[in-house]
């Protein structure tokens, strides 16, 4: 357990707290870049306790400033995008991208007033059909290009909003034994009460192949974050799940099969869960003119949590932890060894931030395309999982856990073929489970 002091070091993330200070090194997504358009240009959002206003101008560029007029304070998300800003409904005055007045139409002739006035603004940079912003110091760090934002491909991305803390998000991913229990277990209870009887069995299948009972996990410690690697009953150490792992990116993105899942910091009690897709083009296939992004409710027409897809399981488990986690009086298992260490990397991190260094995961210069190890995945340009990672011969873990294996099983599981799912390819995989649809967005891609 933390101490309540520890604790809040851990999620509160408004200006001049430590994991804000920590947080700010890093670029963010907050948007689609579908979400600017001709119809749409304004879009109000909240990072990182900060009320911000994008807005894209006529010539394209996206620009992210704070949400008031400096003139008589009116929102700026009713403004007009013209060409070299956003000109302010209230009186005119236009601000740009850098939040400089550009335009004060009422001023006298020759007046050099509008050079005195800006506004507070942020870098923002697109990639892979998401709006990224910065908000910490300078110089502005590179924007990382993770391997599934930059590659040609077909994407789509979505996101929702969820009344809870980042951190119990991203700790669960550092919680290997939750897809045992959350998604096999539970979910497979789950959709042996809602679903049919098709859809249940073809999650039973898939569950039973991804989520049997695990044996040991073991965690890495790597130049951007963390490796996750698992061993489930029947494999042993040559399997994928164990050769290859499962990449975090440090602090807040966990890279999946599919894409990136990506739990942004809103304020202390809200995180924007923010997921992105990928898989290579199909054979004829036209490339995409735009990459269409979807803001999706919590709950579903009953006012419940949506629970039938995996995304939607993980984001039940965090809410229901209420809207920060109450860590004062928690009781960590074996289980836990990865998350022990990742609050450890946490507060190192913060500690480097603090010492006037540059923490984890920050790039001073462009990298290039950083591929990222997946264990599930089809690469491309390869003809089998893991593309170059195959035949991985890892280090021993920095963290390992030998567990019992036990666990419940439910009898819908019996007799049920297992199948497995890969992502990242573009052949059928089976009807409803084709690249892993009920493990990213629950649609038919």
């Amino acid at each position: 357990m933390l101490t309540q002091v520890q604790n809040e070091r851990l999620t509160k993330v408004g200006p001049g707290t430590p994991m804000g200070e920590l947080m700010r090194r890093y670029w963010h997504p907050i948007a689609g870049s579908a979400q600017l358009n001709s119809d749409n240009p304004t879009k109000e959002v909240r990072l990182l306790g900060e009320d911000l206003v994008l807005y894209r101008d006529t010539k394209g560029t996206v620009g992210c400033i704070e949400p008031s007029c400096a003139h008589r304070k009116a929102s700026l998300a009713y403004g007009i995008p013209e060409e070299n800003g956003i000109r302010c409904a209230y009186h005119g005055w236009i601000f740009n991208e850098h939040g400089a007045c550009v335009d004060q139409p009422s001023e006298p002739e020759g007046s050099k007033f509008k050079d005195k006035v800006h506004i507070k603004s942020y870098p923002v940079q697109e990639l892979g059909g998401l709006v990224f912003i910065y908000m910490g110091p300078l110089p502005v760090p590179a924007l990382p290009k993770w391997d599934v934002l930059s590659w040609e491909g077909h994407k789509d991305a979505w996101s929702t909003l969820l009344p809870c803390n980042w951190l119990q998000c991203q700790e669960n991913s550092l919680d290997p034994l939750h897809f045992q229990w959350l998604h096999r277990y539970w979910g497979g209870w789950q959709f042996n009460r809602m679903k049919s009887a098709e859809e249940r069995d073809g999650w039973n299948a898939v569950m039973g192949f991804r989520g049997a009972d695990h044996r040991k996990i073991g965690f890495e410690i790597t130049d951007y974050g963390v490796i996750k690697r698992r061993l489930v009953e029947g494999e042993d150490e040559t399997d994928d799940h164990w050769a290859i792992g499962h990449p975090i990116l440090f602090p807040n993105i966990l890279r999946v099969s599919h894409g990136l899942e990506i739990r942004v910091p809103v304020d202390d009690t809200h995180t924007l869960h923010l997921i992105t897709n990928y898989r290579q083009y199909q054979q004829g296939e036209s490339p995409q003119e735009e990459i269409p992004f979807d803001e999706r409710s919590l709950y579903d027409e009953n006012g419940l949590i949506v629970r039938d897809y995996v995304a939607s399981q993980d984001q039940v488990a965090w809410v229901i932890q209420g809207p920060v986690t109450d860590r004062t009086t928690e009781r960590l298992g074996a289980t836990d060894v990865g998350i022990i260490m990742f609050r450890r990397m946490l507060n190192e991190q913060m500690d480097v931030v603090e010492d006037g260094g540059t923490p984890m995961n920050v790039y001073e210069e462009d990298p290039g395309t950083i591929v990222l190890p997946c264990e599930s995945y089809m690469y491309p340009g390869y003809d089998e999982i893991g593309g170059p990672f195959k035949g991985n011969v890892p280090r021993k873990p920095d963290v390992e856990q030998i567990l019992s294996g036990g666990g419940a099983r439910l009898k819908e599981w019996d007799g049920i073929e297992k199948k497995q799912v890969i992502s990242g390819v573009s052949e059928d995989t089976g009807g409803a489970l084709r690249d892993g649809a009920w493990f990213s967005d629950g649609r038919k891609h």
